[in-house]
């Protein structure tokens, strides 16, 4: 991780705190950029099993998130990006650097959840400006503590 986290950050992460970060009826849209549909299906499970509204749309890849951000309008942006590092035809390094350096992506939060533990693949998400590289778990059950992690960075 990139950034320690208060007291109040890590509280945040109960489900009483997710709770009380979204108000009712209002959705926080994230894109979601991953070839591995077991990942998704993980995901969109531990949302559920945290009772956190997020409308998460699913991606296979960099060039499918680009373009899918290329038709929305400025409002209808996401609020998080998330990335996997190993996805075919544009990776999440390649996607993170077009990112950072587009006007309108820029200051959304992206965060890099991936099967890598290499420090050089750390090194270069942080230099490329990754708000946070989260390491996949094995386990199904612990995509919840995954999805926690995510949601300081949902405005």
């Amino acid at each position: 991780m990139f950034q320690k986290k208060t007291e109040t950050e890590t509280n945040a992460g109960s489900s009483e705190g997710i709770k009380n970060q979204f108000l009712v009826g209002q959705l926080r849209k994230v894109l979601y950029a991953d070839d591995d549909a077991d990942d998704k299906l993980w995901v969109t499970e531990a949302c559920k099993a945290i009772d956190c509204d997020l409308n998460i749309e699913f991606v296979e890849n960099g060039r499918q998130a680009l373009y899918y951000l290329e038709r929305l309008s400025v409002e209808e942006l996401p609020s998080l990006i998330v990335l996997d590092l190993n996805m075919p035809e544009l990776d999440g390094r390649q996607t993170l650097q077009k990112l950072k350096s587009h006007h309108l992506y820029k200051n959304i939060p992206v965060i890099i959840v991936t099967t890598s533990s290499n420090k050089v693949d750390m090194d270069i998400c942080k230099r490329l400006g990754a708000a946070l590289y989260l390491i996949k778990p094995d386990k199904h059950a612990e995509w919840q503590a995954i999805i926690k992690e995510l949601i300081p960075y949902i405005a």
